[in-house]
């Protein structure tokens, strides 16, 4: 019986952590979505030096009240179908202001769809709190999926560690 509340106590602690990271990622999100009600015009500078899914994402520099500040656009998804055959030049087969976004690549080399969609010295729209301006999102806002996923596997977690404190055999 020991063993058992071990691993009950394990898997519920597991289980609390990241349904309460997911919890707060999830008003953190909230938050930025609701607050995030003043516009400026901000300008691309680079792009990240990593990549998702073979995409650099443009950094996007704006000014609020004569202090700086950079932003990344993001994409929810990036549905790539990479294939040896398709050209080198990577294409993009949505709108680039989708919250996602599908491309076609070759698998061997290719090129950022959005250093071409967005070059650097393009403007975009920026979304920030006027309260805070670092708090904000370029061009539209994209949910933050993490979380939610952090909350599903929390509460597997914690029905689990209830599962296996009744289920399991009490002389492990």
């Amino acid at each position: 019986m020991q063993s058992n509340i071990i691993i009950f106590i394990i898997f519920i602690s597991i289980g609390l952590i990241l349904l309460l990271i997911g919890i707060l990622l999830k008003l953190h999100d909230r938050s930025t979505k609701n607050n995030s009600t003043a516009i400026t015009k901000g300008k691309v500078i680079r792009y990240t030096f990593w990549n998702n899914n073979g995409v650099h994402f443009p950094i996007v520099e704006y000014s609020v009240n004569n202090t700086t500040y950079t932003k990344t656009l993001k994409y929810g998804f990036i549905i790539n179908k990479s294939n040896p055959l398709n050209s080198l030049k990577t294409e993009v087969t949505n709108n680039v202001e989708n919250s996602n976004i599908k491309i076609e690549t070759n698998s061997y080399i290719s090129t950022n769809p959005l250093m071409e969609k967005f070059p650097v010295g393009t403007f975009m729209d920026v979304y920030y709190n006027p309260n805070n301006p670092k708090q904000g999102y370029v061009l539209r806002y994209v949910k933050n999926s993490s979380s939610i996923i952090l909350i599903l596997t929390g509460i597997t977690f914690i029905v689990l560690s209830f599962a296996m404190l009744i289920f399991l055999p009490s002389n492990i």
